[in-house]
Formats: structure tokens, sequence, C-alpha cells
């Protein structure tokens, strides 16, 4: 049974545009508190908790994020920070400082029960391709350091496909090319509909390639290659017929995760999805 599920990314993005919060964690505490209790109401499987901004880090915050979100039993995983963090960049002080920084998001993905951690890898660099290798050499390194750090942990790890503009981590074989490099049995794939889709990616083809690796999907809509806007499902461009027929013909019974710009738009998009289950 495939599990569907929604992101805390549209309640931190609409309660952060009303800008009513004294500082960030109060955000963060909120929107993640908000989305698991509508969850609950509208008997959502599974959430994932955005950890950006990642205020939750703080000692004396984490313990409030911690007792909050296992006051519900309902399955959660965890999406680390993604603003600011760079895996793959040349720059070995930053791509350090973003390991650090999911060695802690795994920390608290073991304290709230998350068996699932979304990373991402990061921005190459945009000016000189030829450095885009030395990239997805940086990214499997920094990769394989956080995967020795999670080593014991009940805890999968899923590197997401970005999209055009990242230049890493983009259509199929970018992918594959970076996953060869990382060679790591325990890596896995986040699919995020529209950022594959931004890259002109051939969803067919990543399924053959990946279709074992795939642990977690991001449910997205886009109106533009050359956005990412977040839209209600159902309103934009991508062809969630054919994306979801390839996913029952492998079986797939992972989660299925909303990723929305705002909470507002759940109802809708949870409507939009049930047309297809």
């Amino acid at each position: 049974m495939r599990e569907l599920g929604i992101s805390s990314l549209g309640h931190i993005i609409e309660y952060g545009l009303l800008g009513k919060f004294k500082n960030l964690f109060d955000l963060l505490l909120k929107a993640s508190e908000d989305c698991l209790k509508f969850a609950e109401e509208n008997n959502i499987k599974v959430v994932e908790l955005v950890l950006d901004p990642p205020e939750v880090f703080n000692s004396e915050n984490q313990q409030k994020f911690i007792d909050i979100t296992n006051s519900y039993s309902i399955k959660k995983q965890i999406h680390g920070p993604f603003i600011d963090v760079n895996l793959c960049s040349h720059n070995y002080d930053i791509s350090k400082a973003s390991i650090e920084s999911y060695y802690n998001t795994a920390k608290i993905c073991e304290k709230v029960g998350a068996k699932i951690m979304t990373i991402h890898p990061g921005l190459a660099n945009f000016l000189i391709n030829s450095i885009r290798e030395f990239n997805k050499i940086q990214l499997a390194q920094s990769v394989k350091n956080l995967l020795e750090f999670t080593n014991g942990m009940d805890l999968t790890v899923c590197i997401e496909n970005m999209p055009k503009n990242c230049y890493i981590m983009s259509d199929e074989n970018n992918i594959e090319d970076i996953f060869t490099k990382i060679n790591h049995p325990k890596i896995f794939l986040t699919y995020d509909t529209s950022h594959f889709y931004t890259c002109d990616g051939n969803v067919k083809k990543l399924w053959v390639k990946f279709h074992n690796k795939i642990k977690n999907i991001h449910l997205v809509d886009n109106f533009s290659k050359k956005s990412d806007t977040h839209p209600p499902l159902g309103t934009g461009k991508i062809n969630f017929g054919e994306i979801f027929a390839v996913i029952k013909s492998y079986d797939y019974t992972g989660p299925l995760i909303i990723e929305l710009s705002s909470a507002k738009d759940l109802i809708q998009s949870i409507e939009f999805i049930g047309k297809f289950f």
C-alpha cells in the first residue's frame, strides 16, 4: 500500500510570508505542529517535516520540537535543511559545514523515530562546466561521510534530484553518474516530479534505472521549466497520469509526499491524487 503524505513546507512558506513570528524557531515549530495536526485530522499516513530554517538544532529548541513531534503518533520522515547547504561545493569549508548540518539532522531523525531522511546535493558551479565534475566528486565524498555517520542507525538516506538550474542530480544520466561515483548500497533517491520536469528527464528511463533506489517521492506540479513554484497538484503541466502509471508498474509502495508552497492548497491536491488511486 502506497503511503500518501504531506510536507510541512507549505505551512512553513505560508506562515513565513505572514511575518507574524518573533523568531525562526517559533515559525518552524508552529508550521510543523499544524502540519502534523492537519495530517491527523485528514487521515494522512505520513508527514515529511522540513528542518529549514534549522533553528531546531539549537539544544534549547530541540527538545521542544522533539516533544511536539512525538506527541503525534503519525508516521514521520525528515527533510534536512537545504537553503545555504551545499554538499557538492568546491569550497571545502562549505561542504564540511553542510555535512555537519546533516549529521545534526540524522540525530533528530533518531529522536523522533523518522526512518527516512532526504538531503539535497547543493549547487554545482554555474560558471565553468568543467568544475562540475569536481562537484560530483565532492558530493560523492560528502555522501559517503554522511553514510558512515549514519551507519548503524535505522535510517534510510535519500538524496533528491534537483532542478535544471542546480546543474547536478538533474536528468537520469546525471543521477546515474553520481550514484556510480558514490558507489554505496545505502544511498537512495527521493524523486521530485517538478525538479525532474525542469531537466527534461525521461520518467520511464529513470524508473528503469532506479526503481530499486527510489524510496521517497515528492509530488510537485509546475507551470514552467524555468521555475519551481509548487502550485496545487493538477493545475500545472506535469503529466501525473504517466508518472502514476510508471509508479504502479513497479509496485512502488513507499511514501508519496505532496509538497506545496501553501498549506491552503492541500485539500485540493489530496482530492486530485485520489483520482489516480
